[in-house]
């Protein structure tokens, strides 16, 4: 069997913390809304994430040339991203359907180990299965915390998020292309993050006039544009720090509009 590498492991503990999450849902807690979406209910969060590990699947497995051609020729989407093929699923139906996509989604990653490279955007080189493991993590974290939100309950943190924190660095440059702005990687910034075992998580230069220091948590909900950095327990210091704090990003498409600030600083 190939090598099991780190951002696979983190992916099946995240996928088991949240279908227990979900799993006793009623259909009632399955026709929730969710937080953030907010035309879906909590059963198209999971649809949602369950569609996309079915388009991992396909690419990893060798059929289709791109996530948007096989997302398109399994089912339409409509214009707030709803599965169409799913809306007449229930809750329980589409748990099954994601435990299934999953599995396959899973044992074609460690399959291929962590170098293999899978097609995704069209247009732009393969990735890594690394990274394509690594993608899907922050995303089911991020739907999580949709399904948290709903439900009053704090979203559950371990020290995996380091691959949402990872994201939040690395896709810089296209975090300010979107924004309509220019990234300058001559300006020095500095992110020090603290994660859950309370091991320090760092990048760039420690002694720029930029920089953001805080827990981990707080800086994967403002990646993932579920919580405005101005509303955490964040240290944004300097033009710039504010600047990256205000259109950080972790996923790809056009710049989201970061949750409107309760707190003004």
């Amino acid at each position: 069997m190939a090598e099991f590498f780190d951002p696979m492991g983190d992916l099946l503990a995240e996928q088991a913390q949240v279908d227990v999450l979900v799993q006793d849902f009623s259909e009632e807690d399955w026709n929730k809304m969710a937080s953030y979406c907010t035309t879906w209910k909590l059963k198209d969060v999971i649809a949602h994430i369950a569609f996309f590990d079915y388009c991992a699947a396909e690419l990893l497995n060798g059929r289709g040339e791109s996530v948007n051609a096989v997302a398109d020729a399994f089912s339409d989407q409509d214009e707030h991203y709803h599965v169409l093929k799913c809306q007449d699923m229930t809750g329980a139906e589409i748990l099954s359907w994601w435990r299934e996509q999953r599995t396959i989604m899973n044992e074609a990653f460690i399959a291929g180990g962590p170098k293999s490279r899978v097609p995704w955007a069209a247009g732009i080189p393969p990735m890594s299965n690394r990274s394509l493991a690594s993608a899907r993590l922050m995303e089911l974290w991020a739907h999580s915390v949709d399904i948290y939100d709903a439900l009053g309950i704090e979203p559950v943190v371990k020290d995996r998020i380091a691959s949402t924190l990872f994201l939040s660095w690395q896709g810089r440059p296209n975090m300010y292309n979107v924004n309509g702005l220019t990234f300058d990687p001559e300006v020095p910034m500095y992110l020090e993050l603290t994660l859950p075992s309370g091991e320090v998580w760092a990048k760039g230069d420690p002694a720029s006039p930029n920089y953001i220091k805080g827990s981990a948590r707080d800086w994967a909900l403002v990646a993932i544009r579920r919580r405005n950095w101005m509303d955490t327990d964040l240290e944004v210091v300097g033009d710039e720090a504010r600047t990256y704090a205000s259109i950080v990003q972790t996923y790809a498409g056009p710049a989201d509009p970061a949750p409107e600030a309760k707190n003004q600083r």
